[in-house]
């Protein structure tokens, strides 16, 4: 099971907000900072009614709050095409669901709207990044980067993104030079050099690792605590075969921030490598209980139903994935494979194995790790 080195997530308040209504009498509308982004037209007076609907139902809450502000922006729409803050938060709705196809379109007719708004291109950056869209990713940062004034908060924001995407390609000089840009013309913030640290890590250099998180911890004593700092010294003493370390290191991030799960999720990746399944379902659990959308984690959790022979739960919990995950996303496809290997190992069915394990060599992207190993397996249940 993989690890969430990543540990600097954008804040939805940046990336993805829900937008604001400007008001039909305006003739432009404010970016961040307070500065113009572009004139607009003023707001059809009904489009704008069907908006606050929507925005209203969020606010409510409730099982069918999503369903009912999709519809109401989309009625808002109808009315008034060029409403951009409606796309955008059509956008982050598709988003929060899972549907970042969806997201990818509605970030998209904002941004003909409204062109090169920050939180928007960002916004689709992550969209394009969950869907593997990778260069479209890379290029939605680098608008954004391009787009913000050297103190504008959400450039450094950017740049950490974009870096972290390129280390997940080993393009790690390249990530290095987009934070020593950053900091050469914004400054230093702690994901700045947490961000480091991770690319440090990955390229063995453990000491260098140590050193610029150490340097986020100074600054982030300045300012607040921030879990990702000890999340990415966590993953440092892994690295250097530190378990007890790295497993307080976690607790620590954990407890800094109860909604920043990554730590949970990484401390429960270690417990299903040792067996540990029972402690590590209970840090599924509440990652899930939190999350509902988060399929890796629900993926996990599947594992350790089934370490725990817990078969039954392990097969419900992978069918939530494949039912609800993005179609070509990875965590549906190891959610496919996990069935399929449950059912021909685990539950002596080799015939319902035969059936998953085909729809997982049709559906699952072929870029996906577990491919080799479901054909081979394929071939030895036969026709």
């Amino acid at each position: 099971m993989s690890r969430r080195v990543l540990g600097l997530v954008l804040p939805l308040a940046i990336a993805l907000a829900m937008a604001a209504c400007g008001g039909g009498s305006a003739t432009s509308r404010i970016g961040p900072q307070g500065r113009q982004v572009n004139r607009l037209d003023p707001v059809n007076p009904k489009a704008q009614k069907e908006f606050e609907a929507a925005l209203r139902a969020l606010r409510l809450g409730g099982p069918e709050a999503h369903e009912t502000a999709k519809a109401r922006f989309k009625a808002s729409l109808e009315i008034d095409p060029k409403l951009w803050e409606a796309w955008h938060d059509l956008g982050v709705l598709h988003y929060k669901d899972g549907e970042d196809e969806g997201a990818i379109v509605a970030f998209g007719k904002a941004l003909e709207i409204n062109k090169g708004h920050t939180p928007t291109l960002l916004a689709r950056a992550e969209a394009h990044r969950r869907a593997n869209h990778k260069k479209d990713a890379r290029g939605d940062y680098e608008a954004a980067l391009r787009g913000t004034d050297e103190d504008d908060p959400s450039r450094r924001d950017a740049a950490t993104r974009l870096a972290s995407l390129l280390r997940d390609a080993g393009d790690y000089d390249d990530a290095v030079s987009v934070l020593r840009e950053t900091v050469r013309v914004s400054g230093v913030n702690t994901r700045i050099y947490t961000e480091l640290g991770l690319i440090y890590i990955q390229q063995q250099r453990f000491e260098l690792a140590q050193l610029v998180l150490a340097k986020a911890i100074e600054i982030d004593d300045a300012e607040k605590k921030d879990p990702a700092i000890y999340n990415a010294l966590a993953l440092l003493a892994l690295r250097q075969g530190k378990a007890q370390e790295a497993f307080e290191r976690f607790d620590q991030a954990a407890s800094l921030d109860a909604t920043y799960i990554d730590a949970r999720y990484n401390k429960a990746s270690v417990l299903l490598d040792a067996g540990d399944y029972a402690r590590a379902k209970v840090e599924l659990v509440t990652i899930v209980e939190k999350r509902a959308d988060d399929h890796a984690a629900q993926v996990a959790l599947g594992v350790a139903h089934r370490g725990l022979k817990e078969h039954k739960d392990a097969a419900r919990t992978w069918e939530r994935v494949i039912r609800e995950a993005p179609r070509r996303s990875t965590p549906r496809a190891d959610a496919m494979f996990n069935l399929a290997l449950l059912k021909v190992d685990f539950l002596e069915d080799p015939a319902g194995g035969k059936v998953e394990l085909d729809r997982y060599l049709q559906e699952a992207p072929s870029s996906h790790s577990r491919r080799a190993a479901a054909e081979e397996k394929r071939k030895e249940l036969g026709k």
